[in-house]
């Protein structure tokens, strides 16, 4: 049977409030005799303390609700591979749950976390939320710091980068290397980020005197597979395209493949870019070249945001817009 507190004041003929104090590491006035005397019988009864029901009432247990799509996602995971190094420095611990992208389920975690008495919600998401959520900051009473790349304009601010300037560095290097049929890969989406990229594409062709053509726009899921049948359309048309712009990392995987699989030379017969510059860009020869996003920042500037919502939740905070770099050289 699971001991109590009290239980563990008396064997170790102390007060409940002072065996609290020692485990929380607050018992500096005790002797070293009282505290190694009250962590042995902790210790040898297994005693572990009820934190939930604390941190129902009081929303102090060091823990951060995190939801994302998927915490796998080159995006998602090297900020919060950068979140969580950053905030356990300071005793926090993240509690991840993946949405798979479904509201639904996204609301249905935004519950569960606020039961756990985590003391911030991180949420990563590509759907619009009411206006109360947003001005107020908060889901009933925890905060939430959304990660939407400007969808929903949320009581603490937005980290954003500069989307649409990468794209149109990226495909404004296609240009200079001589392409005028210059194709995109992306989805039937309208998220803030794959919007701004798009125009940013948009923007090169149009300052180089490119038309912009609808045949080179190829609506495929943002994976590997995608990219890969994408590709494939675009090499078969009768004017194939000479370059391709892929506004995700992953699909730029399969663009690779695809182009190795038909026997194309890459940055010879075909150029291709993709968009996060993540680490699977590295991995293959010849480098994919990529608009690398400044996950790092993000994830530093994301930790702090956290700790001083934590302190002063009733205090707004402004957005910050981070640039980022398209790497052209392999």
């Amino acid at each position: 049977m699971k001991v109590t507190i009290k239980e563990i004041a008396e064997l170790s003929g102390v007060s409940v409030t002072t065996v609290s104090q020692i485990m929380n590491n607050k018992g500096g006035r005790f002797s070293e005799k009282t505290r190694n005397k009250v962590l042995k019988v902790i210790e040898e009864n297994e005693y572990a303390p009820n934190y939930f029901a604390s941190n129902i009432i009081l929303k102090k247990s060091k823990t951060i609700g995190v939801i994302a799509p998927s915490a796998s996602e080159q995006f998602t995971s090297g900020i919060l591979k950068v979140l969580r190094d950053a905030l356990q420095k300071s005793g926090y611990y993240l509690i991840i749950c993946e949405s798979d992208h479904q509201q639904e389920r996204e609301t249905a975690l935004l519950k569960k976390l606020n039961q756990l008495g985590v003391e911030a919600i991180v949420f990563f998401t590509a759907n619009r939320y009411s206006q109360e959520v947003i001005q107020q900051g908060k889901y009933l009473k925890t905060p939430v710091l959304f990660v939407d790349r400007g969808l929903n304009q949320g009581y603490y601010g937005s980290i954003l980068v500069q989307e649409e300037a990468g794209a149109y560095q990226a495909t404004q290097w296609l240009i200079q290397r001589g392409n005028q049929r210059i194709a995109i890969l992306t989805d039937n989406a309208t998220t803030y980020q794959l919007n701004e990229r798009f125009l940013g594409y948009q923007r090169a062709l149009e300052e180089a005197g490119i038309s912009f053509s609808e045949e080179l726009v190829c609506k495929i899921p943002l994976t590997i597979e995608g990219g890969y049948t994408g590709t494939e359309q675009l090499m078969q048309m009768p004017s194939a395209a000479t370059a391709i712009f892929c506004v995700d990392d992953m699909v730029a995987l399969g663009c690779y493949q695809a182009v190795y699989d038909l026997g194309k030379r890459l940055y010879q017969e075909i150029d291709i870019v993709g968009f996060d510059g993540g680490e699977i860009t590295d991995l293959v020869r010849p480098r994919i070249r990529t608009v690398r996003q400044p996950l790092t920042q993000f994830g530093i500037l994301l930790a702090e945001k956290i700790k001083k919502v934590t302190q002063y939740p009733n205090e707004r905070i402004g957005d910050v817009l981070l640039d980022t770099v398209f790497e052209e050289q392999p």
